[in-house]
């Protein structure tokens, strides 16, 4: 680093620290969170022995369909036409695929095809990737790489730069810019995209190289809570029937809106900020098959009685979630869908019927126009009413099986309790968009987009979503 520091490199090249160095007090020097494998002591050479020569290899990473299960992701590396480190390769199916995985498997790549002995410039237009390997290395580091998405490929990346015996210097390039290598890179790793077989990327750690665990002095509360977490969650194998509610959602968001979600997506889609928290929390439960209902009460434990309790009273069928949200013969969720059905069509927008996958995987929701663009404002009214929409379904059946003891409402009840949640979620996103601060807050403008569809707006007063005094209800119907 200091040879590099007196050749004054410019403010657009950002050297690679190879340095491995712990100094300070106790909370620097101990790691918690480590793993089982036996840790290196030794000392790590660092010393530089270049030849003289120096490579510039641009490298770039594509994904067809990013974000979704049917993502294919490559990486593309390029020096100069003909050369013979030039390569296009397909992520096998272990990695994640995506966009940002094959720009770090297309910097792994460079790092490892370069004469290790010579000063490597890597061009690169992912300033993520860039940054994870230089500014933030540093700090990943210290804190075991807990929080960093794909931590596995930046800290394999990180070992083979380690190894190098020559400085390997970043240059940030704007992509799609007309940059010669930079296209070339680019054009390459969407080839590998396209190859219908996976290529091998070697991911091993020299022992030598291997830093395990989090600094105790970088350790907070958040990362000792992820870390646990994480601990727990790969000795926990995934239950059966959350497995099988997923794929529901699954296939009901690609059957309704033609997108093929992970798994991941739908658990943070539920967390959107267009989900209510209660209606968040009865998704969650929902989902994993948490709540009291059905086959749950058939445990050999369970009395005569309390097992009668798994037959619907209405229908004679077990309860099931399924059952409850979607098929029930008791006065509720007929009507609510219904109700929802007459709202949305003030949208104009089209309407998908009540499934997993349109109910519980609404904020993956995905409306176009004619012309392929997204209608975002659409999405989220479509994850607010369908979300509101199925948490009353199950509140009323609650109150209906457990304090009413088998009552039902009367119609005009549920079409009452329907317009008086929405009207009520519709108030909590004025006062929400009111009162937030910051430039991630919800804004007056969001609401007004989102809602207008659906409000008579004869009687809508300008500024209506921060007159706190207007009184704004849900149009009832065309």
């Amino acid at each position: 680093m200091e040879e590099l520091e007196k050749e004054g490199l410019g403010e657009d090249l950002v050297p690679f620290d190879r340095r491995v160095t712990t100094h300070g007090d106790l909370g620097q020097a101990f790691r918690i969170f480590t793993e089982t494998s036996q840790v290196f002591n030794g000392s790590i050479s660092t010393k530089i022995n270049e030849d003289g020569a120096a490579i510039t290899i641009a490298t770039d990473g594509s994904c067809c369909h990013n974000g979704k299960r049917r993502g294919r992701a490559g990486a593309g590396i390029y020096v100069e036409d003909g050369h013979a480190l030039n390569q296009s390769l397909r992520l096998p199916c272990w990695i994640e695929q995506s966009n940002q995985t094959g720009e770090i498997v297309a910097t792994l790549l460079a790092t490892t095809k370069a004469p290790p002995q010579t000063r490597l410039y890597q061009e690169t237009d992912s300033q993520t990737t860039k940054d994870s390997l230089t500014r933030w290395r540093q700090k990943h580091e210290d804190s075991g790489y807990i929080l960093q998405k794909n931590s596995g490929l930046t800290r394999a990346t990180v070992a083979k730069l380690r190894m190098r015996k020559a400085h390997t210097i970043f240059r940030w390039i704007k992509g799609h810019n007309g940059h010669q290598r930079n296209e070339a890179a680019d054009a390459l790793a969407a080839a590998g995209a396209e190859n219908p077989i996976g290529g091998t990327i070697c991911t091993d750690i020299p022992e030598t190289l291997s830093i395990s665990g989090a600094k105790l002095q970088a350790i907070s509360q958040k990362l000792a809570y992820r870390a646990i977490r994480d601990s727990i969650d790969k000795q926990t194998a995934p239950r059966p029937r959350t497995v099988a509610n997923l794929d529901r959602i699954m296939s009901g968001i690609e059957a309704a809106f033609g997108t093929h979600p992970f798994e991941a997506t739908i658990w943070t889609s539920i967390r959107s900020r267009h989900v209510s928290r209660q209606a968040s929390q009865y998704m969650w439960k929902a989902i994993h098959d948490g709540y009291m209902i059905g086959t749950h009460w058939k445990r050999p434990n369970m009395s005569d009685e309390l097992q009668m309790r798994a037959t619907c009273a209405t229908c004679g069928e077990c309860e099931t979630m399924s059952h409850i949200i979607f098929e029930c013969d008791a006065l509720g969720q007929e009507v609510i869908w219904n109700l929802l059905k007459d709202t949305w069509s003030l949208t104009g927008a089209k309407w998908h019927a009540p499934s997993w996958g349109t109910a519980f995987g609404a904020a993956c929701a995905i409306f176009t126009t004619d012309k392929g663009a997204r209608r975002f404002a659409i999405e989220h009214l479509w994850c607010i009413l369908c979300t509101e929409a199925l948490h009353l379904i199950w509140k009323l059946r609650c109150e209906r099986v457990i304090q009413n003891e088998g009552a039902e409402f009367s119609e005009i009840e549920i079409v009452n309790r329907y317009y008086a949640t929405m009207d009520s979620r519709l108030s909590l996103d004025r006062r929400t968009a009111t009162m937030a601060k910051g430039r991630k807050a919800y804004k007056p403008a969001d609401v007004e987009r989102i809602w207008l569809p659906i409000l008579d707006k004869s009687k809508l007063p300008p500024k209506w979503v921060s007159n706190s005094g207007v009184l704004v209800g849900i149009k009832r119907g065309r």
